[in-house]
């Protein structure tokens, strides 16, 4: 093993590469260059640097000393991220059938990373149908000032309406006119009905004529209604967003509009949806929203999991800053833009199968990739091994760690509430009653008193009339998202 020679480059393939990347490109490699078939004087040189790089790739254990001694001696590059994760066992047993596994991860910028703010390409798609009349898209307005006056001259902004059409009001544009797109967005009237779907498709156009290689491009939609027959299309829309790098944040007012649809938006962008109750609190989300945007160091982070022989991946969530689950049916899970001051916590869950033999084995790899404009002399992934020590008895008892147990607890009230939605949906009235009952107890044990009271509000009027509220319905979806603190009994959940 020789740390001064670059086995990846070699074998052409990244760092991050999977042991099946490796194998694959080594036998192209191989058939390439083999003296037996290549003339070329230097094959033969090639041919054995080739055969080196593998042998040490292709073992875990010598690619980990390999990778570590490569960084002790600073020929790779520091990382712009970095990653911590815990796991719930050190030691798992031999011969059991299956364990369950489970591994806490907090993505974070390097300690040491330069800061510097990077320019926004930001579009707001903002609706004005009739529904959205006073005090709505008063604060709409007043929300829109206050993310104008946060602009630097590198960022730019778009306006865009909608109701049964879409007009752009704000063309995309850097160094804006500040008193001009205030007046312009001071003109918003509100009319018509909702169509979402043409005031995405024009966000989306304005952003790409001021998409530049270190823009954070993001997109605000705001609604308070449901959008008729081109739930479809929006969600192939914010698919094909995820996968160029623009976020979506998707704000709800009021009651009256879908949550799933959203939800479902902003996951598959990497963003977030948000639920807005009260006209009054829009200023303030907006605000918030903009703060968050100005802190991105990294405009886009990818998850990808490489297990171990009989180790397969249950379920995958994201804990901070808010629950939701991460799409774990892809090669790479999409996590959105990272900031300072807001890193984010994963929860994975992992099923492990009956092993023989006894001793320590690489159990997976995690590794996240990020795009970090301006930090050439960095690299934009890193990756950590998770080890296991299989043994065939228990010397002691467990103790799982108390941030692991925490963050399960934080997850078993979420869980209760998709599945009371769950049963809701089935037509299990009387579970999902039960669940929201129980819920509303293990809330008041916390302390969220208001959600407590709205869990138990909406337990009774499910019994009575055989569903939820609207609001009753959003306000328990996204205040289970946001807990934060466990009471002790459901630490173990």
């Amino acid at each position: 093993m020789q740390a001064s020679k670059n086995y990846y480059a070699i074998l052409e393939v990244e760092a991050t590469a999977t042991e099946n990347e490796i194998r694959r490109s080594y036998r192209i490699l191989v058939r390439k260059y083999h003296p037996d078939i290549n003339t070329d004087p230097e094959a033969g040189e090639t041919f054995k640097e080739i055969q080196e790089a593998y042998e040490v790739l292709s073992d875990p254990d010598q690619r980990r000393t390999y990778d570590r001694l490569r960084e002790a001696e600073g020929l790779d590059k520091s990382s712009s991220i970095s990653l911590r994760a815990k796991v719930s066992h050190s030691y798992l047993l031999t011969n059991v059938e299956e364990q369950a596994f489970y591994v806490l991860m907090d993505v974070t910028p390097a300690s040491d990373l330069p800061i510097s703010r990077l320019p926004l390409n930001l579009c707001l798609v903002l609706d004005r149908s009739t529904s959205m009349q006073g005090m709505r898209l008063q604060q709409v307005k007043e929300g829109t000032r206050q993310i104008v006056d946060r602009l630097n001259d590198e960022d730019a902004l778009s306006v865009v309406i909608f109701s049964d059409r879409a007009e752009v009001i704000l063309p995309s544009q850097r160094k804006v006119d500040r008193a001009m797109a205030k007046s312009i967005v001071s003109t918003i009237q509100p009319s018509g009905g909702t169509e979402m779907f043409q005031g995405l498709q024009a966000g989306l156009t304005e952003l790409e004529k001021n998409r530049t290689k270190s823009s954070v491009n993001h997109l605000i939609l705001l609604t308070d209604g449901q959008t008729y027959g081109d739930e479809e299309d929006c969600l192939k829309k914010a698919e094909w967003s995820g996968l160029n790098q623009i976020s979506l944040t998707t704000m709800g007012v009021g009651s009256d509009w879908n949550e799933n649809l959203l939800d479902q938006m902003a996951a598959s962008s990497g963003g977030t949806s948000v639920y807005i109750d009260s006209p009054r609190k829009i200023v303030d989300v907006f605000k918030d929203t903009i703060r968050n945007l100005s802190s991105v160091v990294a405009r886009e982070l990818t998850l990808s999991i490489n297990p171990g022989e009989g180790i397969t991946l249950k379920e995958l969530f994201q804990i901070t800053p808010h629950i939701h689950r991460l799409d774990n049916r892809t090669e790479k899970a999409i996590l959105g833009p990272l900031g300072t001051g807001h890193g984010k916590t994963l929860l994975m869950e992992f099923r492990i199968h009956a092993h023989a033999t006894p001793g320590e084995k690489r159990l997976l790899r995690i590794t996240v990739d990020s795009d970090v404009p301006g930090q050439n002399n960095r690299r934009n992934w890193e990756w950590v091994d998770i080890m296991g020590t299989f043994v065939e008895s228990q010397q002691n008892n467990v103790e799982i760690p108390a941030s692991i147990i925490t963050a399960l607890g934080k997850l078993a009230i979420f869980k209760m509430q998709e599945k009371a939605m769950d049963d809701l949906e089935k037509g299990h009235i009387s579970a999902a009653t039960q669940r929201l009952e129980t819920m509303a107890t293990r809330l008041l044990n916390l302390g969220e008193t208001d959600l407590a009271r709205a869990a138990l509000l909406e337990a009774g009027r499910l019994a009575r009339t055989g569903d939820l509220s609207a609001e009753g319905r959003k306000k328990i979806k996204y205040g289970t998202r946001s807990l934060s603190i466990l009471p002790k009994e459901i630490n173990r959940d």
